[in-house]
């Protein structure tokens, strides 16, 4: 058997190419067409050059499946492209980066594919080329062990550059004496990597940087099963799980994305890959729903809307070798319409698997998901390793997105490198969240300021946010998050907390909390597409395409509110630092008319054609919805056992007068 690196045998995947993999082998083709037509530079170009190494792969493999010689040739008009260049990379950690090493992973499945279409002298040219930059990449992690990428075991740099190192070892088997070196490296590292992530599968960087650097953990894993037989997906539990955090992270048309987190857009999403693994690793048919839905539908749209590149259209080879063809559809009906993910604190909630399903998200947790954040000061305490990097991760505690088919409500701020307090959906206190603002990292620049102010007195597990109440009874769901801890030390915060009430998402309620040793002005922002339009004081109407969106505030003190715009314009990438993301943001502040230690608000959401009815009696708040009556009140009650939070209690009357209650 002519065994390939990251292939195995070819043989069963030639013999569908007519039959069972059609369809993916079509696509393959139209994507290896697509290389004739690109001009390639004869010096590095000044912008990110992965592009060129997921060529490679997909050139070679168009190639070795078809046999037809003009693959042959684009496959070495792109290695030669490659190889005539000194560095790889621009501006920014040149050869030992991102680019570097997308190239380093191409050129060496390339190298492998082909070699017996490679003359000798182009065999040894290439040979030497990946053997220079694996060395040069090696040597780098070892000189910056414990800084930078080198040990951010949780973020996407790690993951790419070691799946690069790893391949080139494989490719230089029996050719360079330190290609054990690579793949060994690769394993040590990844070994922790699959043992820091989190176990429900949640992404504390979001959905675009799930699928940019995430698929990366899926290439890796597949890497070292077919090299070596060590399975990760029999032993990650987030490898089992991820697909339903970025499935549950969809908007209600499933095409778009809910953004927390750095968004370059609300297209980056699709891996239509990592679908299609999960579908074959576990036998999962909602994946394979998911990923044919992509390529059936929004292949060409994600291609077009995605700012981040190389995008989907390259990711054909992965599509190709990773499709079961054995693994029959399931309707994403069937699946529970929420799902919470503890790690984070994130919560996920659709109307209905319909396209034009209304569907909301909340998150509340420690900053980069509970467990990375104790294995980070773990790592710190143990090994002086500093490998927390939360750049990626928004201070969105409490914060919160709702979006009805392909439209959104409330937004986030997408890519952004200098976050302020408001560019989120939040609770401030004097305009303040965290101790820094105007920052790439806001979550660790605030943690090390704090780290400076309290010493040794210094508790990691006090700062951040966490979720004291998630219930789900039927179609009614109640979650409660608190999150005063990572409010500056100064403000003297005791409780800001935030409770959810939903039933179905007919309507949903926030019952907000602030409570202080000093008097603050509190402000609750609401951050949307549209702007809102007043229509009496403190009530606002979002005049949406999918239909009217009602907002009204209550509060036991005196509120006023403030309208703004705001624009969040970033570069995404030194490499090309002409290249920009902008966001548009229309925010309504609802606040303190006055200085006050402690505040409750209520703000409720209805909609137009469900004809809710809304009433502020007595500080009590009453929402009549079809045949049921929910009333809204806080504490103190007797039977409330958490001390930490003012309990908040809902009676639903429902019809016969029927009484349930929920205490949060």
């Amino acid at each position: 058997m002519n065994k390939l690196v990251f292939i195995g045998d070819l043989t069963p995947y030639l013999a569908e190419t007519a039959g069972k993999r059609k369809k993916q082998y079509e696509r393959l083709l139209e994507q290896a067409d697509r290389y004739q037509t690109v001009v390639l530079p004869d010096v590095h170009p000044k912008e990110s050059t992965t592009y060129m190494g997921i060529a490679i792969v997909n050139l070679a493999l168009a190639y070795r499946l078809s046999g037809e010689a003009r693959y042959l040739k684009e496959a070495k008009r792109f290695m030669n492209a490659v190889l005539s260049y000194e560095k790889w990379g621009n501006a920014h950690l040149v050869n030992v980066d991102l680019s570097a090493s997308w190239i380093l992973f191409g050129l060496s499945l390339g190298y492998d594919w082909l070699k017996n279409d490679l003359s000798e002298e182009e065999r040894a040219r290439v040979s030497q080329k990946i053997s220079r930059h694996a060395g040069i990449i090696y040597e780098y992690k070892k000189d910056t062990y414990g800084k930078g990428w080198s040990t951010n075991f949780y973020q996407n740099h790690n993951w790419i550059n070691m799946t690069g190192l790893a391949a080139a070892g494989y490719a230089l088997a029996g050719e360079d004496e330190n290609a054990s070196v690579y793949t060994e490296e690769a394993k040590n590292n990844f070994a922790r990597v699959f043992s820091y992530l989190a176990e429900d599968g949640s992404n504390y960087e979001g959905v675009p940087y799930w699928r940019y650097g995430g698929m990366w953990l899926f290439v890796y894993a597949h890497l070292l099963k077919i090299q070596e037989g060590t399975d990760y997906f029999k032993t990650s539990s987030y490898l089992k799980n991820t697909f339903y955090y970025r499935l549950y992270q969809s908007c209600g048309d499933l095409k778009q994305q809910l953004n927390f987190g750095d968004s370059h857009d609300r297209y980056s999403g699709h891996p239509a890959c990592v679908y299609y693994k999960t579908a074959a690793e576990y036998g999962d048919g909602f994946a394979q729903t998911f990923g044919n839905l992509v390529t059936d539908e929004f292949l060409m749209e994600e291609a077009a809307n995605s700012k981040i590149k190389p995008g989907i259209l390259p990711e054909a080879a992965f599509e190709f070798l990773w499709y079961d063809p054995e693994v029959e559809e399931k309707d994403l009906s069937l699946l529970p319409k929420v799902r919470y993910f503890e790690d984070l604190g994130l919560l996920s909630i659709r109307e209905n698997w319909s396209r034009d399903s209304k569907v909301f998200t909340i998150k509340c947790g420690y900053p980069g998901g509970k467990k990375q954040w104790m294995t980070g000061f773990k790592l710190l305490r143990e090994e002086g390793l500093d490998c927390l990097s939360l750049s990626h991760h928004h201070p969105d505690n409490l914060s919160y997105l709702f979006a009805r088919g392909s439209e959104y409500l409330t937004c986030e701020d997408g890519y952004n490198r200098n976050i302020m307090p408001d560019h989120h959906n939040v609770i401030l206190a004097d305009g303040l969240l965290t101790d820094a603002s105007d920052v790439n990292d806001v979550y660790v620049k605030s943690v090390k300021m704090r780290m400076e102010q309290e010493g040794e007195a210094f508790d990691e597990m006090e700062y951040g946010g966490r979720v004291t109440h998630m219930e789900e009874d039927g179609s009614v769901v109640v979650y409660r998050g608190e999150t005063s801890g990572i409010y500056p030390k100064a403000l003297e915060m005791k409780e800001v907390s935030r409770l959810f009430f939903t039933d179905g998402l007919t309507f949903w309620v926030f019952a907000d909390v602030c409570r202080s040793e000093k008097p603050h002005r509190y402000q609750l922002i609401s951050n949307t597409d549209r702007e809102a339009e007043e229509v009496e004081k403190n009530s606002f109407r979002y005049p949406m395409d999918t239909g009217t969106v009602s907002y009204r505030v209550f509060s036991d003190k005196e509120i006023k509110a403030k309208q703004y715009g705001q624009e969040v314009v970033s570069v995404m990438t030194t490499q090309e630092p002409d290249k920009v993301c902008k966001t548009s943001i229309k925010t309504l502040a609802m606040e303190s008319a006055s200085m006050e230690k402690e505040q409750i608000f209520f703000e409720c959401f209805t909609f137009e054609e469900e004809n809710t009815e809304v009433l502020w009696t007595d500080s009590v708040l009453t929402v009549k919805h079809g045949d049921k009556k929910y009333d809204f009140s806080w504490g103190p009650f007797p039977e409330n056992s958490n001390k930490d939070v003012t309990p908040v209690r809902i009676r639903v009357c429902g019809q016969g007068g029927a009484v349930k209650e929920y205490l949060a």
